[in-house]
């Protein structure tokens, strides 16, 4: 029975440090996809976030972590956002 229970933790042991050495060495590569993907979804430009938002309103399937969807929503949403907004006419 001891040789089992050695066993076990051994084989524990071993999965966690390569699990912990992997999560190292690949961290960097890893932790700069996550943020920018996340900085992309959610812009600071408060043009970016209103099209995004539309987008999202408008199409029940769009996904703002894809960059191809984001592109046609900016191009979609982008210009007529701007030509309303220096519309005078379309002010109250």
């Amino acid at each position: 029975m001891p040789m089992n229970y050695f066993s076990m933790w051994g084989m524990l042991t071993l999965m966690a440090f390569g699990a912990i050495s992997g999560a190292l060495i690949h961290g960097n590569v890893i932790h700069g996809n996550v943020l920018g993907s996340i900085r992309a979804a959610y812009p600071a430009d408060p043009g970016q976030r209103y099209a995004l938002q539309q987008c999202g309103e408008m199409d029940a399937g769009f996904s703002r972590f894809s960059a191809g969807s984001r592109e046609a929503c900016y191009r979609a949403v982008l210009p007529a956002a701007a030509h309303a907004s220096s519309n005078p006419a379309a002010k109250w």
